[in-house]
């Protein structure tokens, strides 16, 4: 079955494709991928560096006051309280890394809203499927080693096992 069409329907036919890759491409120009790329991203992995980094650094600070608390010498109480007191104002002093690493995360996680956002508004303008599988290689056999390995990290709350039922499982094994 061979239709054609006249010059005019042609041309028309031409016009709404440049149209719609004009649209196209001042889309792609919204996303910024590229800026997405080289700075949005990379500027997130900092935040998240330095929440990891501020975060061990706490810890460690916090552990080092417990034992140095735990170690003092407590045979003269008046020199104890004072010991333990400003060891406690250090240790407050220490928590407070969580504020900042709280502004980190809060800027990560709008980092992300708005890739989501972009990304959502690029999708449904151009009518995209999701393929099935992974992206390349790389990908497929990370998701592989995650899965072999169990590498998916802490459930979040109301997500993987509740602690009565793996209580459960350990008694019935154990005959209880």
């Amino acid at each position: 079955m061979a239709f054609s069409l006249d010059k005019a329907e042609l041309e028309s036919e031409l016009r709404k494709i440049a149209d719609y890759i004009v649209t196209l491409k001042r889309e792609i120009a919204v996303l910024q991928a590229n800026e997405i790329h080289t700075q949005t991203i990379p500027g997130a992995g900092e935040d998240l560096i330095a929440v990891v980094t501020s975060t061990e650094g706490a810890t460690n600070e916090i552990m080092a006051i417990a034992e140095n608390v735990l170690s003092a010498d407590a045979s003269d109480p008046v020199a104890y309280k004072n010991f333990v007191d400003k060891e406690m104002m250090a240790l407050f002093e220490t928590c407070a890394f969580q504020d900042l690493t709280g502004q980190r995360i809060s800027r990560v996680v709008k980092t992300l809203e708005n890739i989501e956002s972009r990304v959502s508004r690029f999708a449904s303008y151009t009518g995209v499927q999701d393929a099935s599988g992974y992206a390349s290689d790389k990908e497929a056999d990370d998701a592989k080693r995650r899965e072999r390995l169990l590498l998916n990290g802490p459930a979040l709350a109301d997500d993987g096992n509740k602690q009565n039922d793996i209580d459960r499982l350990l008694a019935s094994h154990r005959g209880e």
